[in-house]
Formats: C-alpha cells, structure tokens, sequence
C-alpha cells in the first residue's frame, strides 16, 4: 500500500513552493496536487481495459497484475510529453505556478523510471503507442 503514499512527499514540497513564491492559488495547488501525485488515477484506465467491466477489486488493482494479464500498458498520464506541455504553457502564460506543477509532475515521473523496472523511453506516450502498448517492449 506504500504505491498510495509515495508520491505525497515530493508533490507536497512543489505545493508548498507554490504556496511560498507565488499568491496562494487553490486552482494551482490542486493542478500541483493532480500532477504530481493523482496521475496514478489512470493505472484505472489500465485496469478497466483489463476487465472489460465495472468488477473492481482494490487488492488485485493495487498489486498491478492487470499490466502482466493484459500484456499492455497504457497509463496516458505518465508522460513526460505532459511535462513539456505544461513548462511550454508556463512560458506562454506567464504562470511560475505551471513550472513548479510540471516539477511535480516529472518527479512522479522520475520516481516512476527510477524504482520500475522500465526502458528509458517508457514514460513517453509516444513510444508506448509506437510500440502498441505492449508490456514487452515497456518493461524489462
């Protein structure tokens, strides 16, 4: 169950830089919350295409077995091409808030590269569509 928590420290520290250099914005630190630790909501997308039907069961999805059953791994919100979106729109904007949410975001990222047993592109979206989503070609 530490899958639950991990991210918290990280996107807790990018909340409070938003907090500390910027006026305090409940819309910023809530889009700092979603990137750097809610993105895990879409293990649910993988889970659903996994059994094709509303049946959840919280022990089976948390120990992630779907990703080896299916044989595919989609998790669209663990992409670095977010990140990049989202410092290119800070520069647009004019949002410092933005820099620190992609900040959060990568960091869930990174942790993800870092402690899953993945390819060095995995977390890009785009490589998982070119190679199909297929776990083989994700995870080593």
């Amino acid at each position: 169950y530490l899958v639950i928590v991990e991210h918290l420290p990280s996107t807790i520290f990018f909340t409070c830089l938003i907090i500390y250099f910027t006026n305090f914005s409940i819309f910023f630190c809530s889009l700092c919350f979603f990137f750097g630790w809610l993105i895990d909501i879409d293990h649910l997308i993988d889970y659903f295409f996994y059994k094709k039907k509303f049946n959840f069961d919280f022990d089976e999805f948390i120990f992630g077995n779907y990703f080896k059953y299916s044989n595919k791994i989609y998790i669209p919100f663990h992409s670095y091409e977010i990140s990049f979106l989202i410092i290119f729109l800070s520069f647009i904007f004019g949002e410092i808030e933005l820099l620190f949410i992609s900040m959060a975001h990568m960091s869930h990222l990174l942790q993800d590269q870092f402690t899953n047993k993945v390819k060095k592109l995995s977390y890009f979206f785009v490589y998982r569509c070119l190679k199909s989503f297929n776990l083989e070609s994700v995870c080593k």
